[in-house]
């Protein structure tokens, strides 16, 4: 559910700086001189998940009605598993406001500030001064993984697993980012590349994994051999690409498509924009469903916000449902 309202009234705001994110290595003295300045922000830069927790108790005692971040995909996920976890200090989750302070900011790209970090701050200042800004309000759901080697609960807004995926983001990171290729661009590079490797049989971006997929009502799994398959809460992804097509009235958008179906290439345009083709069928190996949860076995790695876990059939599967929900608020200019 989506609604703008321009009120101006000023709200108690949290802000939490990852210093070591890409956009607030060169930019973090900016950021503290413009916040600085705001007597309704309390600023906390961290330098870890226990000092995510920390900072959150610190807010909640406060009074704060709006948790703004400031990183990358990754310190989002972090801040989600804090606010819905069991050990939250709030008794309701705040409002949320993404800042793109890290190097692919997808996550803020849809529900979030775009741009600028320095003009997202300017913005978020000028706004808890009572500026009558207007704000968009989006609620989404948040991901819980459960299942991932060594790891408790896990929050995020985007999992993914298979070569396209996994090799895609090894190749951003080692390659792209390294040409100083950032934000939605370095992504949509990194989709050209793994194009070219899927037609030149590229382990990286072509050799499958294998799972048995769940959901939920299902009693028994299916085992595929999979290209790539994802889940999201996200209405777009990078450059608004929007790579899922189910009618069901499910809050997760979830899509796999098998190594052996056919025409992946010639479909992908189509594929992007949520429109597959008539093709693009189950019994073709393409699969796209809105869920409430799925369950996965399989010994692969997997992302959830960029960051990578391990699944382990040993351990048993890997659980996706809706971890809750949260308001994001968009301020606008």
């Amino acid at each position: 559910m989506n609604s703008t309202d321009t009120s101006n009234d000023r709200p108690r705001i949290g802000l939490i700086t990852n210093p070591h994110s890409r956009r607030n290595r060169d930019g973090l003295a900016i950021v503290e001189t413009r916040v600085s300045a705001q007597g309704n922000i309390d600023h906390v830069i961290t330098q870890s998940a226990a000092d995510i927790a920390v900072a959150l108790r610190r807010f909640a005692e406060q009074g704060v009605g709006v948790v703004a971040i400031n990183g990358g995909d990754g310190t989002t996920a972090q801040v989600f598993g804090a606010l819905l976890g069991d050990d939250s200090p709030f008794e309701a989750p705040p409002a949320v406001v993404l800042l793109p302070g890290g190097t692919t900011n997808m996550n803020a790209a849809d529900v979030g500030l775009r741009g600028k970090l320095k003009t997202a701050i300017d913005r978020l200042c000028r706004w808890s001064n009572g500026e009558p800004l207007p704000v968009e309000h989006l609620s989404r759901p948040i991901l819980r993984i459960d299942g991932a080697v060594g790891q408790g609960p896990l929050y995020g807004m985007f999992f993914g697993a298979g070569s396209i995926i996994i090799g895609g983001i090894e190749h951003c990171t080692s390659q792209v980012h390294r040409m100083g290729i950032t934000d939605e661009i370095g992504p949509g590079v990194t989709l050209l590349r793994a194009v070219w490797g899927i037609l030149r049989g590229d382990p990286q971006f072509a050799a499958p994994i294998t799972v048995q997929i769940r959901t939920e009502g299902q009693r028994e799994a299916t085992q595929k051999q999979l290209a790539v398959l994802l889940v999201t809460s996200l209405e777009r992804l990078f450059l608004g690409i929007h790579p899922w097509w189910g009618q069901e009235a499910q809050a997760l958008h979830s899509t796999w498509i098998e190594k052996s179906a056919p025409g992946l290439v010639r479909r992908l345009a189509g594929l992007l924009r949520g429109k597959p083709g008539a093709g693009a069928t189950a019994e073709n190996g393409y699969f796209s469903h809105n869920v409430r949860q799925l369950e996965l076995d399989m010994d692969a790695s997997f992302t959830i916000d960029g960051e990578r876990y391990q699944a382990s059939r040993e351990q048993g599967p890997v659980r996706i449902a809706t971890g809750g929900h949260i308001e994001f608020l968009r301020i606008g200019s």
